[in-house]
């Protein structure tokens, strides 16, 4: 499967709350010895430059209407790149616990003019390159356990933001990359910058250029009948923004429209009311 919104909502900061347990990822000797291989390989790569960075790994939530509750724990680069990223059918053979599951923090950029925004990501990154990408990261330690802090942190390295370049920030779901099995917290952000202000600072090292469309239905249609162009993640940064600003059936009514022709996605049960398998 592609795609699985695991929870629907619009949680501004003092809707979310995260607490940090002891991390469950389950060591078991052969999956380790894959990881290093992986790392390994992908390391002696030409122009790879490998940093087995600290990250946070998801180890489980709660939603309702009014609260998101986070749990999570320590992970790094490394498991990351040897499960998920290159082996997450690892997942099939010893369990999903040992996956490293990091938090990745993807906002849909809405710019002052009207326009949605996101990346397209160069050749050389490790995943998805030269498709359509919110402009995102992952939850590190050194956020101090501030995802809303996270998505500002990433738009400042990508676009050179400062605070006030950001009016608003709140999320939007829980989703799963059902490509790499990774879990990514979907947030919505209004920018005081235009379209072509944010055009100019675009940092070339994970993105060669940007990506906008209009912020109207019309547009967003168009835009996810492409999905060979967006990521998974990128699609799911677009319902989630439609589901918030337009009526409450626009959201499953593309849901539907995307399992009538033939794509991989998932509805489980959502702060949006009863679930539905897509």
């Amino acid at each position: 499967m592609m795609l699985t919104f695991h929870a629907v909502g619009d949680w501004n900061r003092d809707q979310v709350f995260l607490s940090r347990v002891p991390c469950t990822r389950s060591i078991v000797p052969e999956v380790e010895r894959i990881i290093d291989e992986t790392w390994q390989r992908v390391a002696s790569q030409p122009g790879v430059n490998l940093f087995d960075g600290p990250m946070c790994r998801l180890e489980s939530w709660s939603a309702a209407p009014a609260r998101l509750d986070i749990a999570m724990s320590d992970t790094s680069y490394k498991p990351f790149i040897g499960t998920n990223l290159h082996h997450p059918e690892l997942a099939d053979r010893y369990g999903p616990s040992i996956l490293a599951n990091p938090i990745g923090v993807s906002p849909a950029l809405e710019t002052a003019d009207g326009w949605l925004m996101m990346g397209r990501r160069n050749g050389s990154v490790a995943y998805y390159p030269n498709r359509v990408h919110p402009f995102a990261g992952a939850l590190e330690p050194r956020d101090a356990n501030d995802l809303f802090g996270a998505v500002r942190r990433e738009l400042a390295e990508e676009l050179a933001f400062t605070n006030d370049d950001i009016a608003e920030i709140r999320c939007t779901g829980v989703v799963e990359d059902r490509s790499i099995r990774q879990m990514e917290l979907i947030f919505r952000v209004v920018s005081t910058r235009t379209k072509k202000q944010i055009e100019s600072t675009v940092d070339r090292t994970e993105h060669h250029s940007s990506w906008a469309i209009r912020s109207t239905r019309q547009a967003i249609d168009v835009a996810l009948e492409d999905r060979l162009e967006l990521t998974p993640v990128g699609i799911a940064a677009l319902l989630l923004w439609g589901n918030v600003h337009f009526e409450t059936s626009w959201f499953q009514d593309r849901a539907d429209r995307m399992k009538r022709v033939g794509s991989a996605l998932s509805v489980k049960k959502t702060t949006l009311g009863e679930s539905s398998v897509l």
